[in-house]
């Protein structure tokens, strides 16, 4: 399976807008989105981060957004809820993350994300390409990987 990514338009942040999910998370963060191309004509993710849409076969199948703050990449990430637990997860992170090193075109050190503690499945996948647990804050868990 091989993921394309593109930057983001307003289409997608509809679109992905719209994903509802089962259980604890209730749906993706996209209001940062649409705030800013209110404020600015630019779609500015939460805390200014580059958005981009996930595709297979012209269909958004999710969402990656990169922070990049010296040599750490932060990233926030969605896969389309009808494309969870199919066994991509591990394909879809590792193939957003070499997007993000080749497309920001500095070195990088580390890789960082923050992960609701109830989100076992994504817990598992990040920890199966190589995260570790840094720190937890209330609910959320910090997570590492050295590149």
């Amino acid at each position: 399976m091989e993921f394309k990514f593109r930057s983001i338009k307003m289409e997608d942040v509809k679109q992905i807008d719209s994903w509802n999910y089962e259980g604890f998370v209730e749906k993706v963060e996209m209001k940062p989105y649409f705030e800013s191309f209110l404020q600015t004509g630019q779609l500015r993710g939460p805390g200014g981060c580059e958005g981009y849409a996930a595709f297979v076969d012209e269909e958004v199948v999710g969402l990656f957004e990169f922070k990049v703050n010296g040599s750490i990449m932060e990233i926030g990430l969605a896969l389309r809820p009808d494309w969870i637990g199919k066994g991509l997860g591990a394909t879809y992170v590792k193939q957003g993350i070499a997007f993000g090193i080749h497309h920001c075109d500095q070195d990088m050190n580390e890789v960082r994300l923050e992960v609701d503690e109830q989100n076992k499945a994504a817990i598992r996948v990040y920890e199966k390409i190589g995260f570790k647990k840094v720190e937890q804050k209330d609910r959320d868990i910090e997570m590492q990987m050295v590149l």
